[in-house]
């Protein structure tokens, strides 16, 4: 439960629990009655309870009026520490433990590196670049054949280390006229060489 404790003035020190309100002034019938307090006025201000965990101050229309840190407020709402002087007395607002705002506690930063010894093994795909079993449709099929193309070649022990079935068609066809004509261009130096040896 929140309550004033006084900092200043007679029985310094003493506690004053708010519940959901108290009065403070001169009067008898105040919830805090000051009787020897001369700044005060008859009934001063009150502090009570508008909602849970939260409290507020209001000056009952005192004569010196009401301070809050100092300051003077016809009504304020009040925070854990906040001081209220009511003539030459002042009292500290104190909230109760529980209903002090409990200190938010963060969550640990999400650690973005990659795992690489888990990519490399294959159990964990790249963020940025999928997995080929990820792929779907044409993209996957045509990943997958050209690797099971390499591995066949690789198998076979190709002399030349590359496929031409892996080359796009008009590379191909360029890989074939140049093939063809390089080997007119050796038919036609051959026929020329022994042609003119027997003449």
């Amino acid at each position: 439960m929140a309550r004033l404790v006084k900092v200043k003035g007679p029985l310094e020190g003493e506690e004053f629990p708010i519940d959901k309100g108290v009065t403070l002034g001169r009067e008898k019938h105040n919830s805090i009655p000051m009787p020897e307090n001369r700044g005060s006025s008859r009934d001063h201000c009150k502090v009570w309870e508008i909602g849970p965990a939260k409290y507020a101050v209001a000056d009952l229309g005192s004569t010196n009026g009401t301070l809050v840190n100092d300051a003077r407020e016809s009504r304020a709402d009040l925070h854990d520490g906040d001081h209220i002087q009511v003539g030459q007395v002042v009292f500290r607002f104190e909230l109760d433990d529980s209903e002090k705002p409990k200190p938010k506690i963060r969550a640990p930063a999400e650690d973005k590196r990659d795992d690489f010894a888990a990519i490399l093994r294959g159990d964990k795909p790249r963020e940025d670049k999928p997995m080929a079993s990820e792929l779907e449709g044409h993209a996957a099929i045509q990943i997958k054949e050209r690797i099971l193309q390499y591995s066949k070649k690789e198998k076979e022990g190709s002399q030349l280390g590359w496929d031409l079935s892996q080359t796009a068609g008009v590379q191909r066809w360029l890989i074939i006229i140049v093939a063809l004509g390089a080997a007119a261009g050796l038919f036609w130096v051959v026929k020329n060489v022994v042609g003119g040896g027997g003449g």
